[in-house]
């Protein structure tokens, strides 16, 4: 189970402030299938929130409130961890790191429906 909520976060962190890509990453069926709880094949912000708060908590293996270059080292390069620590202090929060899935999530929405195909 870990293994599958570090893949999907790896893959659900869609560009970061550090991303050397212009355009998102799409999302895959496999990730979609995961995220999908109302099975409609798409996810909305609710449903990608949900997970994403999920996968904090399991990523915060301390269970400190905070995540450490160390428990996310699989799942963040370095760079991408730095860009979420907005605050600079070595730990992400999980403010810090809401705010940016969501603001992936944002960006990933091309259509700006709220809904990821």
């Amino acid at each position: 189970m870990k293994t599958k909520i570090a893949t999907a976060v790896s893959a659900l962190l869609l560009c970061t402030a550090v991303a050397t890509a212009q355009q998102p990453t799409p999302m895959y069926e496999g990730h979609r299938d995961q995220l999908d709880t109302n099975d409609n094949g798409s996810v909305n912000r609710t449903e990608y929130q949900a997970f994403m708060n999920d996968a904090f908590k399991k990523l915060d293996t301390n269970g400190d409130g905070s995540l450490r270059a160390g428990e996310v080292g699989k799942v963040l390069t370095p760079a991408q961890f730095a860009a979420t620590d907005r605050d600079g202090n070595g730990n992400v929060s999980q403010k810090e790191f809401m705010n940016q899935v969501m603001a992936d999530f944002a960006k990933a929405d091309r259509s700006g429906d709220g809904q990821l195909q």
